[in-house]
This record gives C-alpha cells, structure tokens and sequence, in this order.
C-alpha cells in the first residue's frame, strides 16, 4: 500500500520542471560507458552516502533495501552489508511493533503500529531474514517468525488486498519456509496469493488491477479504458520472480505462480512504449504521459530473472528487456549516480503529473538495483550457463605438516577465465564435488579455504554459476550499543578494539580485547544482545531484588561463561593483545580509541576492518596519526596486522606486543621473531584455565624485550614487547597477533608454541597456488 496523499505543493512544484529525457539521453551517450557492475557501485554509493540507514521499517524504505540485499548478493560489498545490518538494528529487527496480537490489523491501509498484519510492516522481513541466513542469531528473526507465524495459522486468507502485498509479502513466506523449514508458510503464501489473484487479476489482459476499486468497468481512464497501474504489477511480476526464487521445486502449487509469472511477463511485454519505459496506466498512456523508472525497473527485474532461470524465452523478451535496460541506464540513471523520473508514492496513473530527473526515491533505487543486478547476470550468462565453463585451481603444500588456510587468487584472472564482468557469479567446488565457500575482497582477491595434506595437492573446481548461500564463519561489526565497540570473531577467538564513545566517557582501555570460545560458530552478536536487552530488567531488580538481579546478571553477562566462552582477559590501559604504538625508551606512547573505521570485508571467510586514530604527540611531532589495517581468516588463530603512522618528521621505535598481567609474569617466551605468553586471566583461581595469546614478527624486530612496570596497577604488571627501530613516517609494518584457549583448541602452552612456530613457517613457506 502507497500513501495516497501527495502534497499538492510538491505536486505542482513537478508540473513546473518540464521533462528531458530525450536530451538527457544524448548527453549520456557522450560519455564513459561504465559497466553495469559499475553502475550498481555509483547508484548505491550515491544512495549510502546521501541517506543514513537509521530510518523507519515501513514498505518504502524496506523496498529500498530488498535492492541493497541484491547488489551484496551479487558483489559481496561490505559496505552495503553493513548499512543493511545498521537498518535492521535500528527497527530492533521488527516491523510494526504492537505486542498485543488482538490489536493487530490488516484489512485497511495503516502506518501506526497496530498494522502489524499489514503487508508495508512486513516487507522488512525480507531483508532480516536474508542476513539471518549468513549469521542465523535468533533474534533476527523472533518478530518475524512471531508475525509470520501468527498469520500462517489464522483462518482467513485476505491479507493481500492490494497489489503491492505481492512484493511486499509473498517473498516473506518463502524466506520464511527456507528459514524453519515449515511448509504452512508456502501454503499461507498460496492461499493468500489465491485470494488476491482472484480479486484482482484481469484473465483477458492478464494484469493485475491494483485494487478492488480499479476493477473494470467501475473504474475506467479518461479514455475509457482499464486502468493498469505499472509500478503495481512491477511489484506483482517482482514478487513472482523472488518467490519462484526461493520455492522448492517439488512444491504441489509451484505450477501456478510460474504460470502466473509467465503469463504477466507476456503481457507486461506488449505495452512498453518504443522508448523503453512503461507508462504509469499501462494500457493508456495519456493518462500519465511519459517515463516512470519504478514500474520500468521491476518489469526489468522480472523479465531478466525469468529469462536467466529459464522461464522466459530470451529470442521474444530479450529485446524487451534490452530497450527497457537502455531507458533506465541513459535517462532514469543521472550523473552523480541518483535515479529520476520515479512517480512519488501513490497507488495510480495521476492526470497531469510530470515526473524529471528530480523524482528520486528510496524504493525507485531498489528497483532499478534489483533490475542491474539481474541485468549483470544475463549480460554475462552466469545463471543457467549455454555452455559450461570452468577450470581447476591447485593449491600446494610443501611443507610436512597439515595445513588449512586461506589463500588468495586474483579476482580480475578469475573473472577473465569464466568469462564474467565480476561479482559473485560462479561456485567453487572441491574434490570430492562439494560446492565450498568462497569471498571476493576489497582489494581485487577471491579467497577460498583449502586443508591440503602434507607435501599434498588440493584441487578445486571453478564454475560459472550462481553460488549458495553460507554461514559466515568471519564477521565483525561496530557496536554502538555498546560504547562503539568494534568486535570480530571467526571459528577460533574473538576479539574486540574500543571506539569514541568509550573514550568520551574516560574509561582508559587501549589495547585489543581476547573473548574466548569454544565453538566454530558466531557467538559475538548473540552475546552482546543478551547482554543488552537484559540491562533494564537487571537495573529494575536491583531495585526490589538485588539476589534476583544478580543472578540475572551472572546468567546473561558475556563476563561469565553461559556455555562457549566469555569475556576474562584484561585490557585496560595497556595493548592487551597485539596493539601498535610508537614508544620513547621504555614508555609506550598509548594510543586511545579509534577515530574512525571502515570495514572492508565481512565473511564468509576473512573480516578486514581499517582504523584511524586521533593525531597523538610523540617527541616534537604533535600531529601524529595511527592508521591500522587488520584482517582474521576462518581457521587462523592469528589476525594480520599492518600498521603505519602519518606526521613523523623523525624516525621513531614502533612497539607491539602483549601485555603481562601480575598474577603470572614467568610463562612468557620470547622467541627472535615471536612473543607467546600464557595469560592467567582476570581471576586465576576462578577461571582455573589459560588464554594463551602472541604476537608474530615474520618481517623481523630489531629486538624483543619486557618492560615492566615500577609500580603495577590493575594487575598490570608490563609488557613483552617486539621493537622496530629507526621506524619512519608511512611505512607500513605488518605483523601478526593472536590467542587460543585452554578449553578449546589448545590444551597447553607446549601446544601453543607449536602452533606458533606452525603459524610462522606457514606465513614464511605460504600454500602455492596454481590456476590449470
């Protein structure tokens, strides 16, 4: 359901900008070509960098980032990722948000929080549990399931009532069937979609009226003919594509939304204008002159899906599709990258109403991302591929010990060799045909895990086509809910670095954080959640019950171990675990918090986040800025690191290390290229168990030494430290730093020396890769 009040002031603000889409044109065609991959980077860059993502769940703005969800699909971005997952904890993963389910309405447009039955509060779903499918925490989809659920055992079956519920919510229910494996939410997606399609569907046109009040002959254009509204069937011919989509093959009413989808696709065919575009009454295009982008871009989407899965003949809808292509890439698409002439919100073809360049919206981006997108796959055949192609990458281990790692293959080569643009248009198998994970980076590679057996070959199979879906096994986020935070984790350890918010508040805690665990699975977000979402009812205890609010508290805090793992080691004013600084003798020149941050790659298998800090002093240099690059892979015990400090006018000493706590100060070796130490945590006779923790020098020191403290604080008794000498202005020094855990992958101190001299001979002698 749209908004149906326009304002008239904006109304007539738009009838005064005439149109230009012809000229527009022309000018375009003067200019550098971009790829279409590089036209979703400029559109949704555009977009990002124009709007923050902390809005509201309604349809609009959830319709925008069915788009986004797309364009990471498709190229892996991690920025895009991110502002999804910024979204989604800003609406607290919910959609209207009324708790009483007697309250919840649906048979009339609504945008309070009762409406939690109506379609434009559940479109938001869509995008929740797409990301729950990388990281299945469940509380990303309690509300959905909540809703969703509630709807799928109720009785009656007119929840979709308007034309714009086959976008919003048929897609929903399949997300939802693939997510619990239920299949009442595929029998609620058919009863419902019965409903509406026998209300609203034309079996002469084959198009959808967009409600019941626009059924012919009640409701006729000027001309007196049937008024089918284009962004409306956009979204029903959209909605088809995602829900055949994500449909088992075998279900028993598969049949008729493919049907449905075909004989839309056809129709929808036979009234484009010679332009490329749709008009907003598709039968009538004096009702609404000229070119509308959203309802363009959704007939896009669909026709391109449909013929890159094989569904719609590509020989009758390729030109179709082509000429709609050229219409949103040469006039819809601008310069700075927004995308106009979108008819504002609104539910039918308005006499009169101009549409420019101007008539930029949240959804129209959505649109035409899901149309670019799918336009990138059928350019470069990757979906259903005419032909196989593919080739085998062998990876090498010379060494005599096992290993499994990732390694690295330029992306630019494998995209050549499969014939592709770029982006994640191909799958990854291994020897005995298992399709594995695999990620592209922000910096041109394509990652793949390999476990390769001693002086042993791994093969690996690339292959056009449209990969799976898998569990992350890295990711990290910044956590303003807690301080701005930034943690990240991978099958191993976790760790975290402090943000702004910490500093602001004046607490000196400097160093990188160890969170131990005991499982490959994620378990940082979950545990910052339960944490959260129990501190109100924790402080209201304390009130009335302090024993409850204690024991509340002991079985909710990440401080505790509730199962696989916790939060024990200390930090504070020191560099924890593996944290740079410049020092003058033997005083460390601490940095603070981070000033800003970027995270570059976010799982499956490789986190990478860049921090800036605040300019610090260090001699006569007053402006000093630390810049660090730090990456963890799936399987490592140990982050890579690369540090570099703007603003030396004189060379300088740059320590790393770890910090030695006074409960045991005897269990540190310092190898020439190495630091290892077994931490005894923040409370020795409780925990009774070890974190053992590193620091890596494969590019060498000029010396490891201990400084220790006159008069230790807190525990802190100093550190073991690794030196680089004669340090100058912007040099980049990469090093590694890492822990493991006595209770999970490493039982002794001897073990984790092996690891050590393991993780060193592994990063001196890497695995060889070779593309046959």
């Amino acid at each position: 359901m749209e908004k149906k009040q326009i304002l008239s002031v904006m109304a007539a603000a738009l009838m005064l900008i005439p149109a230009s889409a012809g000229a527009k044109a022309k000018k375009k065609k003067a200019e550098k070509q971009l790829s279409t991959i590089e036209i979703i980077d400029k559109v949704n860059t555009h977009w990002q960098t124009a709007n923050k993502p902390e809005v509201n769940a309604f349809w609009d703005n959830a319709a925008y980032f069915t788009g986004n969800m797309e364009a990471y699909k498709l190229t892996g971005n991690a920025k895009y990722l991110e502002y999804s997952d910024k979204w989604a904890r800003h609406n607290k993963w919910s959609g209207a948000t009324e708790q009483d389910p007697s309250k919840w309405q649906y048979k009339t447009y609504g945008e309070d929080q009762q409406h939690v039955l109506f379609g434009d509060w559940q479109i938001c779903f869509q995008t929740y549990l797409d990301m729950y499918a990388m990281n299945p925490d469940p509380y990303k989809i309690a509300r959905a399931k909540e809703v969703m659920g509630r709807e799928a055992s109720m009785s009656q079956n007119d929840f979709w009532w308007w034309i714009d519920a086959l976008y919003m919510v048929m897609p929903v229910m399949t997300k939802m069937y693939n997510a619990t494996g239920d299949v009442m939410y595929l029998d609620k997606l058919y009863a419902n979609f019965k409903y509406a399609d026998d209300l609203m569907f034309d079996k002469d046109e084959h198009l959808y009226f967009r409600d019941a009040k626009y059924i012919y002959p009640a409701h006729k254009t000027d001309e007196g003919k049937k008024d089918f509204w284009a962004r409306g069937n956009g979204w029903a011919l959209a909605g088809l594509a995602k829900v055949i989509a994500d449909m088992p093959e075998s279900y028993r009413h598969r049949a008729f939304f493919v049907e449905r989808f075909r004989q839309l696709a056809d129709a929808v065919s036979k009234c484009q204008q010679e332009d490329g575009y749709w008009t907003r009454s598709m039968l009538d295009a004096k009702q609404a002159e000229g070119p509308e982008t959203s309802g363009t871009a959704f007939f896009a989407y669909g026709l391109l899906w449909g013929m890159n899965h094989g569904l719609l003949d590509r020989a009758v809808y390729g030109p179709v599709a082509d000429k709609a292509w050229t219409y949103l890439s040469t006039v819809a698409l601008q310069d700075d990258g927004s995308v106009g002439y979108v008819q504002p919100i609104g539910e039918k073809a308005v006499k009169g109403q101009k549409l420019t360049a101007a008539n930029v919206t949240n959804f129209g981006t959505g649109a035409f991302l899901l149309a670019a997108c799918e336009k990138v796959r059928y350019d470069d055949g990757s979906v259903m591929p005419a032909t196989p192609v593919q080739f085998t990458v062998n990876v090498t281990n010379t060494l005599g010990s096992f290993r499994q790692e990732v390694v690295e293959l330029d992306a630019k080569t494998v995209f050549a060799k499969l014939g592709i643009s770029g982006g994640r248009q191909f799958q990854v198998y291994n020897a005995v045909g298992q399709q594995v994970p695999y990620q592209i980076t922000y910096d041109g590679k394509v990652l793949i895990d390999a476990a390769v057996r001693p002086n042993g070959t791994a093969v690996f199979t690339f292959k056009k086509g449209t990969p799976k879906t898998f569990v992350n096994t890295c990711y990290g986020r910044m956590y303003p809910e807690r301080v701005d935070d930034i943690a990240w984790e991978n099958d191993r350890a976790a760790y975290r670095c402090y943000g702004p918010a910490l500093q602001r508040t004046g607490e000196k805690s400097f160093g990188n954080d160890v969170w131990v665990k005991n499982t490959p699975e994620l378990v940082v977000e979950q545990r910052y959640y339960i944490e959260d979402t129990s501190k109100a009812k924790i402080a209201q205890l304390k009130k009335t019950d302090p024993d409850a609010a204690k024991a509340l508290e002991m079985a909710t805090t990440y401080h505790y171990d509730q199962g696989n793992g916790l939060d024990c080691y200390k930090v504070g004013p020191t560099l924890g675990c593996g944290t740079p600084a410049l020092i003058d003798g033997d005083n460390i020149v601490f940095p603070y918090c981070y000033k800003d941050y970027e995270i570059l790659d976010n799982g499956p298998l490789r986190f990478t986040v860049k921090l800036v800090y605040n300019p610090s002093k260090y001699k006569t240099d007053a402006n000093v800025v630390e810049n660090r690059i730090l990456s963890l892979d799936k399987n490592s015990n140990f982050n890579k690191m690369t540090v570099w400090y703007d603003g030396l006018t004189v060379p300088a000493d740059l320590a790393t290390g770890v910090v030695l706590h006074s409960e045991d100060v005897d269990n540190v070796v310092m190898g020439a290229d190495y630091i290892q130490y077994a931490d005894p945590t923040d409370n020795p006779a409780g925990q009774n168990f070890q974190i053992y923790v590193a620091t890596l020098f494969p590019n060498g020191v000029s010396q490891t030494k201990k400084v220790m403290n006159a008069n230790p604080v807190n525990g802190n008794a100093g550190h073991a430290l690794g030196i680089v000498g004669n340090y100058k202005s912007g040099q980049k020094y990469t090093y590694y730093f890492g822990s493991a855990w006595s209770k999970y992958d490493c039982r002794s101190q001897a073990e984790w020396q092996e690891r050590v001299n393991s993780a060193l001979a592994g990063i001196k002698t890497p695995l060889t890769v070779e593309i046959k």
